[in-house]
């Protein structure tokens, strides 16, 4: 115990998501569960600056005691894929998709577009299976149920699906950082996403951005 009060105390925060968003984690809007380690921090590390400016914003840290550091990516160094059977080209979305990650968004605007159905399946890496409200939201949107595939990917099939997606989709409200959009342009994959803050600091001018609460203009952003 003394040894351990000797030390000095570095912490990483990555994102305020519960915070900001404490709603739809059913707390109160006072909500503060990092304050006690935050206080007892000597240096805090954010990985980016809208995560800084929200930790700023929200628990009145002082400034001086942050530093910004950015993520490391998994380059996929020595990884031979799987050739996987898909029948057409494809648009990519990895991760989870409940709550801020504004999947039901994305698909409203594959919804409102006969081109992308036409052309491309999306290809859902990661997330778990589709849930029955999932499904009905797609059946209302008159979405053929074939269209969307739900893979629970190794890596070695995540570099695949990088390395031949038409494109990823990352459409999400608020992120940290966003490293799936580093991932794929690390492989030579397209990048549209969310014009949030903290993703911009991520892929700069290197992506087709759009307004994540405009399925309009996310349908245009992809075509």
């Amino acid at each position: 115990k003394n040894i351990t009060n000797k030390c000095k105390k570095v912490i990483t925060i990555y994102d305020l998501i519960h915070e900001i968003y404490y709603d739809e984690y059913g707390n109160k809007k006072s909500y503060r569960p990092k304050k006690k380690t935050l206080d007892s921090a000597d240096q805090i590390i954010c990985i980016s600056n809208k995560t800084k400016e929200d930790l700023i914003n929200i628990y009145k840290i002082d400034e001086k005691k942050i530093e910004v550091i950015y993520l490391g990516i998994q380059k996929f160094f020595r990884i031979d894929g799987p050739t996987l059977n898909l029948n057409k080209p494809f648009l990519l979305y990895v991760g989870s998709r409940s709550k801020y990650k504004n999947f039901n968004t994305l698909i409203k605007a594959f919804s409102m577009s006969i081109k992308l159905q036409s052309d491309f399946d999306i290809i859902c890496c990661g997330g778990g299976k589709f849930s029955e409200l999932e499904k009905k939201n797609m059946s209302d949107l008159k979405i053929n149920l074939s269209k969307i595939k739900q893979i629970n990917s190794s890596d070695e099939e995540l570099h695949y699906f990088y390395k031949n997606a038409s494109l990823l989709i990352y459409p999400s409200l608020y992120e940290g950082f966003g490293l799936p959009t580093l991932e794929a342009m690390s492989l030579g994959c397209p990048v549209v996403s969310s014009n949030h803050k903290a993703i911009i600091e991520a892929v700069g001018n290197a992506a087709k951005l759009f307004n994540p609460s405009k399925p309009e203009e996310i349908k245009t952003c992809i075509e």
